[in-house]
């Protein structure tokens, strides 16, 4: 057994008055180079010299490297790819998160966090197409939405959550004439930035425009491997040629690029074809995405996959993944990881394939497998939120419940104690089939869908799985 699963064994260790101390010390910024003393033991590690100060202890170094290091054996990571890691900006902000969330926590299972990894901002009601799955009922502008001003203001206070990356969703964000100077506002105060676009406005143009304001990632809606698919799920003709050029735009600049498909039964049967297309475009990633019955896909729940028929896009995904994909491929569905994890326990390789919720699919060692358990699937309220574009705080762009607004409460404050979001933070209080589901800890069902099928029960079973359908 992995020593990760005794996570009584090291709450308890968390919980010492001595522990606590060492790790609120670590959260110490350094007077003379505005370090925390955990940063200088990260650059210390990672052989990053450019940071030297005389002020921060070597002591302290010391203690810190030797932790890593267990880690590192315990998890079978080679230490070249975890120098990599500790010495990325972003990756480190997601690491002050983890040690500030282990003071003010302890070790849960699944993870707590101070702050979420990431929040999707659905930054606009206002789009150019009349996507009949929209979840956002997006087309014309809607309510009065936040103002340029407020919206700087909200960058601000992620910054200050501590919060590691801001997708802009919508609606089309670039049809927001301010996205840019925005974008450019989050890039610069640190946040890891990305787009959801249809990719139909991604010129030339706007695509050097992205590289300026420091756009990370750009993720395009591709919903079909052939025109008459993408364009009759995207409601406009010549939508699939506008974002294909738009694709190649982004590839061409050298953003890292993705392809989101959300798979219904009208185009399932083109998903290989259309990983072949990421893979032919040289595109980084591709997403596969849940269909979820909200807004005006509730009109097309008949599209919905069955649960037999997501356990096999599951057990493909992760066949391509292990076949040598050149494409890294995610999921937006939390039954990836428990398919990941029934599948692989019993090959002969060392190496298996981890989803790390729907951010990231990364192949480790089987050491490594218990950690699917603290990374928990579904992350709703809990490793990530959404931002509607009047400022409420929701669990998910897909499921539109009201948790607060940043207008007149902070989001900090929301985060850690909005009941919906303490609720989903406790896989106890799941009812129904992944109540009972031995896997609810690496996976815990898809919260919006539970919301969609039942009535707006936001914590029943998750309808769309192999695991309730058996039951």
């Amino acid at each position: 057994m992995s020593i990760l699963s005794h996570d009584t064994f090291w709450n308890a260790i968390v919980s010492m008055p001595m522990t606590k101390k060492m790790l609120q010390l670590s959260l110490r910024k350094c007077n003379t180079c505005g370090r925390t003393v955990l940063e200088a033991a990260l650059d210390d590690y990672g052989g990053k010299t450019d940071y030297h100060c005389e002020k921060c202890k070597p002591v302290y170094s010391q203690i810190i490297a030797f932790w890593i290091e267990f880690l590192r054996k315990v998890l079978g990571f080679r230490r070249k790819k975890v120098e990599q890691l500790l010495t990325d900006k972003y990756a480190r902000n997601a690491v002050l998160n983890l040690v500030e969330s282990f003071e003010h926590f302890g070790i849960k299972k699944p993870m707590v966090l101070c702050a979420p990894f990431l929040v999707v901002w659905d930054f606009t009601h206002k789009c150019n197409l009349r996507c009949k799955h929209c979840y956002s009922n997006s087309g014309e502008e809607g309510e009065e939405e936040l103002t340029t001003k407020q919206a700087l203001a909200v960058v601000d206070q992620l910054v200050d959550a501590h919060v590691t990356a801001l997708a802009f969703s919508g609606g089309e964000p670039l049809t927001r004439k301010d996205f840019f100077q925005i974008a450019h506002h989050a890039a610069d105060r640190g946040l890891y930035v990305s787009l959801a676009s249809n990719g139909t406005l991604l010129s030339k143009e706007n695509v050097q425009k992205l590289k300026e304001a420091k756009v990370n990632y750009v993720d395009i809606s591709i919903d079909g491997a052939t025109a008459k698919t993408h364009d009759e799920f995207r409601g406009v003709t010549g939508a699939f040629e506008k974002a294909i050029i738009g694709l190649k735009n982004c590839v061409d600049a050298d953003i890292c690029t993705c392809i989101a498909t959300t798979v219904g039964k009208n185009n399932l049967s083109e998903l290989p074809d259309i990983i072949d297309l990421a893979e032919q475009f040289k595109v980084e990633r591709f997403t596969y995405f849940n269909f979820i019955p909200a807004g005006r896909g509730e009109d097309y729940a008949d599209q919905d996959l069955t649960p037999q028929e997501r356990e096999e896009v599951m057990r493909y995904l992760l066949n391509r993944m292990s076949s040598g994909c050149k494409t890294t491929i995610l999921a937006t569905a939390p039954q990836l990881a428990r398919v990941a994890a029934q599948y692989q326990s019993s090959s002969d390789t060392d190496d298996v394939t981890l989803a790390l919720a729907h951010m990231q699919t990364v192949k480790v060692t089987k050491k490594a497998v218990p950690l699917g358990e603290f990374i928990g699937g579904c992350g709703a309220g809990r490793l990530y939120c959404s931002i509607s574009p009047q400022g409420d705080i929701r669990p998910c762009v897909f499921l539109p419940i009201n948790v607060g607004n940043i207008k007149t409460q902070t989001f900090k404050n929301i985060w850690l104690n909005a009941p919906l979001f303490n609720a989903f933070r406790n896989r106890s209080n799941l009812k129904g089939s992944c109540n009972k589901c031995k896997y609810k800890f690496i996976c815990g069902g898809c919260r919006a869908r539970s919301a969609a099928y039942h009535n707006g029960d936001t914590l029943n079973g998750d309808p769309g799985c192999i695991m309730g359908a058996k039951k």
